[in-house]
């Protein structure tokens, strides 16, 4: 899932450092993983004004939109399963997802009317 959280973060244009502080991550960790992502042709860095940032090449972009579709097919079955009832079957979905929800809704990859499905029986607290 890392993997998956770092490209969609790059996606939107964040610099390493606030990925870290998005992933709860050290920044040598995210450093690892991009450097990864680079090695399988996932990223790249290009220069910029302001000096160097790193994009997604087009595979990176293809295994982006993906991942992106595994992620979100998950949550809304997730969602679609809590709506039928069973709830055992969606909570196994949601607790796979779960570390990735608020990265997710804050680069905009998920809505917040699904992060509020998915999350609404959740004991209060574990929604963060």
């Amino acid at each position: 899932m890392e993997h998956y959280l770092v490209l969609e973060a790059i996606d939107a244009g964040e610099a390493p450092e606030e990925i870290a502080r998005l992933l709860d991550l050290e920044p040598h960790d995210v450093y690892a993983v991009i450097r990864l992502l680079e090695e399988k042709r996932l990223v790249e860095r290009r220069p910029t004004f302001f000096g160097e940032r790193y994009v997604l090449t087009e595979a990176g972009q293809r295994q982006l939109e993906e991942w992106r579709r595994e992620v979100l097919g998950r949550a809304e079955e997730a969602a679609r399963l809590r709506r039928e009832g069973r709830e055992h079957e969606a909570q196994s979905l949601i607790d796979q997802l779960l570390p990735a929800l608020p990265v997710l809704v804050a680069l905009g990859v998920l809505s917040l009317a699904l992060w509020k499905l998915l999350t609404s029986h959740l004991p209060v607290g574990e929604d963060k």
